[in-house]
């Protein structure tokens, strides 16, 4: 069936799930609403697609006006069409999902969210709508990518230890991995910088890691 003017109409939604790595936890981005439908329950950012706008400028614009987020990497997980998944009329999404350094970014609640917080992943409350989904599959293919790609350097501090590398990677991965395997991979990425720095107050005093950015880019745009 061709689209004319009398095709059925529906709202078209961007949402954000926005992680981060602190405390030694995986850890996301969530906001409380103060308006129903839901009102009350935790969500993940989110708003309608206006006029004249991409799904990718209403993410990032939803991120600024909602949250004070900005200037962060979107990267596409999937769309969302069933039927019944808005209470209020029909309502398609398609969700993002960005990696940022929280203590870079803190929430400021703003529009129709009135609380602004993170949340470990492994602890969230059941969310509203169907974001517990939505989330859900934000994590898997965050997963997917970390196997393929180096995508968790985007969560480490500016000067990191290998073993601090390595507790990140398992815990978004959920698994124990080798250390002297996850080492000599690591060893082969031409952007990872041995510093001369040692971490100070721990035994053995181990080496600081930096990452050149540019050099991390080029990597992940390949």
């Amino acid at each position: 069936m061709r689209v004319t003017p009398s095709s059925v109409a529906s709202a078209h939604t961007a949402d954000c799930v926005i992680f981060g790595f602190a405390d030694k936890e995986l850890r996301v981005l969530l906001v409380r609403r103060a308006v129903p439908p839901f009102a009350g329950d935790w969500v993940l950012p989110g708003g309608a697609m206006m006029d004249r706008e991409t799904l990718e400028e209403t993410a990032r614009r939803v991120l600024l006006d909602m949250v004070g987020v900005k200037n962060v990497t979107l990267r596409q997980v999937g769309t969302y069409s069933d039927p019944d998944r808005h209470p209020v009329r029909r309502v398609v999404t398609t969700s993002f999902y960005a990696l940022v350094q929280p203590k870079h970014h803190a929430p400021e609640a703003r529009g129709h969210a009135r609380e602004a917080t993170w949340h470990a992943v492994s602890a969230v409350p059941n969310l509203g709508f169907d974001h517990d989904r939505l989330l859900r599959d934000a994590h898997q293919r965050l997963i997917l990518h970390l196997r393929t790609r180096p995508l968790a350097f985007e969560l480490l501090p500016e000067r990191f230890t290998l073993t601090e590398a390595q507790l990140l990677y398992e815990d978004i991965l959920g698994e124990e991995l080798d250390r002297r395997n996850f080492r000599r991979k690591l060893q082969g990425y031409d952007f990872l910088m041995e510093t001369t720095e040692i971490r100070s107050g721990v035994k053995g005093g181990p080496k600081l890691y930096a990452i050149d950015h540019g050099l991390l880019a080029a990597a992940l745009s390949d």
